[in-house]
């Protein structure tokens, strides 16, 4: 139920609420989810297009033509496509990857599915990962839903988010922590 708090704390949030309610409905949701994930790794990769829609020196006539593009070569539904281009009608073209979030985020619940996010210093073998996701599902009694990220800057050891909690075994947090216990001289 926390989660379902923090996606409602969010102006994206009613424009997540609506797309899902609508794929519900429309029994599209499972399709939907699917073409909201692929426009949330577009927006995240390394090309561009989420600086595109958050830059405010374009017009709404821009972002709409871009993402038209976009639809017309991904074949989105009409449900995900008139979503977003009320989102970028009213002004929210900036909120998309918000959006993108917490769409699958209602999903999740809806699933009774769990997300994981897991960063490490180097690759996790896939024998651990499934131990991971074991003891995870033994203890939350959910399906998991796993991100991993390779991070070499936390040294070793590993951060792992589970929902809202943090638990965080990194060589990097414990130095961070030590040197904040000497600057306060303790």
């Amino acid at each position: 139920m926390q989660e379902l708090n923090e996606i409602s704390s969010k102006p994206s949030a009613r424009y997540a609420l609506a797309l899902f309610e609508l794929s519900k409905e429309n029994k599209k949701l499972s399709e939907i989810e699917k073409e909201v994930d692929v426009f949330k790794g577009i927006l995240t990769d390394e090309n561009e297009l989420n600086y595109f829609f958050r830059n405010p020196i374009y017009v709404t006539s821009d972002y709409e033509k871009v993402f038209l593009k976009v639809c017309e070569k991904l074949k989105f539904s009409n449900e995900f496509k008139n979503t977003v281009l009320l989102m970028i009608n009213k002004g929210r073209s900036y909120d998309l990857i918000n959006f993108t979030k917490d769409f699958l985020k209602l999903c999740s619940i809806n699933k009774n599915e769990l997300t994981v996010d897991i960063r490490t210093a180097k690759k996790v073998s896939k024998q651990n990962m499934e131990d991971i996701i074991k003891v995870v599902q033994q203890v939350t009694k959910k399906s998991i839903k796993m991100n991993t990220e390779v991070d070499p800057s936390i040294i070793a050891g590993m951060e792992m988010k589970i929902g809202s909690v943090l638990l965080d075994s990194s060589i990097n947090s414990k130095l961070r922590n030590l040197k904040n216990s000497l600057k306060r001289g303790l």
